[in-house]
């Protein structure tokens, strides 16, 4: 099976998608075909979809091949890379900080 689509399904079944998904129905949901339907239609695959564009991308292949100190190609190794060292804040979309750029959690208890 094709890296992406492992990665992709393992997200469309994992946890987090499951207890999304379960909330929605408001009833647990251990049934694949509607686990990927909520994931299509709730904008995980979009979601996935950019952020593996984005750690296949020149940018992301660069610092990862600065990282390792070698050029790096393969799909698993940038995807590794970008899930354990890119932050959303490089997209401008950091949820634990808020516009002041303050911490989320200080600004919540305010």
């Amino acid at each position: 099976m094709d890296f992406r689509v492992w990665l992709q399904l393992a997200e469309a079944f994992g946890p987090t998608n499951r207890w999304f998904c379960s909330e929605a129905y408001r009833r647990e949901i251990d049934d694949p075909e509607l686990l990927l339907i909520y994931y299509i239609k709730s904008g995980g695959a979009a979601d996935f979809a950019r952020r593996y564009d984005q750690a296949m991308a020149m940018p992301n292949r660069w610092y990862c091949s600065e990282f390792y100190n070698r050029d790096i190609r393969d799909p698993q190794i940038l995807w590794e890379y970008y899930m354990s060292h890119a932050t959303a804040g490089a997209e401008g979309q950091n949820p634990r900080y808020g516009p002041d750029g303050a911490r989320a959690e200080l600004n919540i208890a305010c």
